[in-house]
């Protein structure tokens, strides 16, 4: 069982914004609105779960806000990107389990594949 580093965190006990957890236990330092302050724990509260460390992939995001610009406004350029993002998105969720964020890579990836194809048509169209 792992157990959470020491960190500020929400006050168990609910009467301030944060407390201080040392990885062992809660302890008398809190903090409200920047100021901090000294308030013991008049009961003794459960520790914070672990911090599971999975996090959401700012590439998986990226690509599929660029896959949706490039279909419905500039279908070259943000497609492309679009397609970049999602491949390298999906690669890292490859190899770290700790990254969430899938189906937003693959939707990101066939927008910018859709938008890609709609940038040539238009492109086409305009030259032909």
């Amino acid at each position: 069982m792992s157990k959470r580093a020491q960190e500020w965190l929400p006050d168990p006990a609910g009467l301030h914004q944060l407390r201080w957890w040392d990885g062992t236990v809660w302890t008398e330092h809190v903090s409200d609105n920047g100021t901090q302050g000294i308030d013991p724990m008049e009961s003794t509260s459960p520790p914070p779960p672990p911090s599971t460390g999975a996090r959401r992939s700012g590439r998986a995001i990226a690509a599929l806000v660029l896959g949706i610009v490039g279909v419905l406004v500039f279908p070259v350029v943000c497609s492309t990107l679009a397609i970049i993002f999602g491949a390298l998105a999906l690669r890292d969720m490859g190899t770290n389990e700790n990254v969430r964020g899938r189906s937003m890579a693959w939707w990101g990836l066939g927008l910018g594949i859709a938008g890609l194809l709609i940038g040539i048509a238009l492109i086409a169209y305009r030259f032909a």
